[in-house]
């Protein structure tokens, strides 16, 4: 029963891991198109690379969070590991 409880506890915390990094990513897509906007006389005048280029940022911020988010996952393990 320990070990499905340490899975269970670790599903969580990628759970809210990946809920924290779209969110993140989102927010970064939102600045950028906000930005986007004010520098254009109306909203359909936003370049289309600039909101591929929003949407690849938000993207790269979320996708890194995740990769930390791993690591820290890796090493956590390793220091529980050492301690037993």
């Amino acid at each position: 029963m320990r070990i499905l409880g340490e899975i269970k506890q670790e599903l969580y915390r990628f759970a809210d891991s990946y809920a924290k990094a779209v969110k993140g990513g989102a927010d970064v897509t939102s600045e950028k198109i906000s930005e986007a906007v004010k520098e254009t006389d109306q909203n359909s005048d936003i370049p289309i690379e600039k909101l591929i280029s929003a949407v690849k940022s938000g993207v790269k911020h979320a996708g890194e969070h995740m990769v930390k988010t791993g690591v820290d996952f890796f090493e956590h393990r390793d220091e529980k590991e050492k301690n037993q």
